[in-house]
């Protein structure tokens, strides 16, 4: 597949130049973004001389011929040989974690990443498919042109409105804590149009605005949500996560005919009783989508009490992939679904300048209370109380059901 970057980027072929007159590279990351790099430098005569990852699983393994090794050895086995960030979303924390090793030649992979023509099948590691990679590698040449412009524009990779509590499933190791729900609320609808307002109207732009639940088919008012916030040019997708047990009706369907919807589908197999059904009709309709099989999850669908030191909690938060995730719920931000369920289920300690109440300030004071949140916080309160969410947790089968609410510790 050719893949182009909407997202402007300098020269790559400057880096190209740069790094081949070195005597190899280190790659650091060994999931789908490392393993496109990997081949992308291959084909472009770049010698990797050896892989790096958080997760330690992987450590002493060879992909493609190429040993991974834990972060702690790169200076001391390779020395000075450039190293390049290949992860998709944490790349801020790893440029962080490999200065603190007295690492600093290092790139992020924008370059390698802003034209690519590749056979996805010559990739073995490579899970994604053609749409999934599309989407990722889109968000990450975003993500770093917003990094690196962070002084100039406020530009966020996304925002989960999360539009009810209320689900058609009752998973036990939901990840936003569904299960834990004992009497699930819709968003109120005028607080919610009000705060989206405020919000797309506070910062430069936004990738992605993510609708969500619980199941963001149960909220009676999506299609009016979806209608509002189409009205805006500050984005550029517009993402429905959804289960696939609900299929909308000709009413709703007709708001999702726009070039910027996707619809996200997790097909649970069984349970996701009518995303045959649903996948029938987006195709009918010309409505983007993909629906994936998803058999497991992490493990983190839980309130844990932990000692952990602030040193480890900025590492739980450093390698999480939804450190950046945005989440509007009752007219509040936070920095991650599980941050903002579990401060709404009242299980953890309230953390008042990690949670910003949205009404409450003007523009100019938003602009920096979100930039700071969003692009300075080292860990947060929830962070304590989080299993973590990086690739060393466990791994549970996906959706198995509960019959009631689960109960949980107070931790606050």
């Amino acid at each position: 597949m050719i893949y182009v970057s909407p997202y402007k980027t300098d020269d790559p072929q400057i880096v190209y130049n740069q790094l081949s007159k070195e005597d190899g590279v280190i790659v650091f990351g060994t999931g789908n973004c490392g393993a496109i790099a990997q081949l992308a430098l291959k084909e472009a005569n770049i010698n990797v001389i050896a892989l790096s990852d958080n997760n330690m699983h992987r450590w002493g393994t060879k992909i493609d011929g190429v040993e991974v090794i834990p972060p702690e050895k790169i200076k001391s086995d390779y020395g000075k040989l450039p190293v390049l960030i290949a992860v998709d979303l944490n790349f801020p924390y790893i440029r962080k974690q490999l200065n603190g090793l007295g690492i600093t030649n290092v790139f992020d992979c924008d370059f390698v990443f802003s034209k690519l023509d590749i056979d996805l099948k010559k990739c073995e590691q490579v899970t994604w498919s053609e749409t999934r990679f599309k989407q990722k590698i889109d968000l990450y040449m975003y993500s770093v042109l917003a990094h690196k412009n962070k002084d100039k524009t406020l530009r966020v990779d996304s925002i989960d409105l999360m539009l009810t509590e209320k689900c058609s499933l009752k998973c036990k190791d939901c990840a936003n804590l569904m299960q834990l729900y004992t009497k699930p609320i819709d968003q109120d609808f005028d607080v919610l149009i009000k705060s989206i307002d405020k919000f797309l109207n506070t910062v430069d732009h936004c990738r992605e605005i993510r609708l969500l639940g619980g199941e963001p088919m149960m909220y009676k008012k999506v299609d009016l949500v979806t209608e509002h916030i189409l009205k805006f040019k500050n984005f550029d997708q517009l993402k429905i996560n959804t289960n696939g047990t609900i299929i909308p009706n000709e009413k709703k369907i007709k708001v999702f005919q726009d070039e910027r919807v996707f619809f996200d589908i997790s097909n649970y197999g069984k349970i996701s009783r009518n995303v045959e059904g649903l996948v029938k009709l987006l195709e009918e309709k010309n409505i983007a989508h993909n629906a994936a099989r998803v058999t497991e999850w992490q493990d983190v669908g839980k309130i844990v009490k932990t000692n952990r030191t602030e040193q480890l909690n900025k590492e739980i938060f450093g390698n999480c992939c939804i450190n950046r995730g945005i989440t509007l719920l009752h007219g509040k931000l936070y920095l991650c679904p599980f941050s903002a369920n579990a401060t709404n289920l009242k299980a953890i300690k309230y953390a008042d300048e990690e949670i910003l109440n949205i009404d409450m300030y003007s523009k100019e004071e938003l602009i920096k209370k979100i930039h700071k949140l969003y692009f300075e916080t080292e860990f947060l309160e929830a962070c304590k109380s989080c299993n973590g969410r990086d690739h060393n947790v466990k791994r549970v089968e996906a959706a198995l059901q509960a019959s009631e609410p689960i109960k949980y510790e107070v931790v606050a």
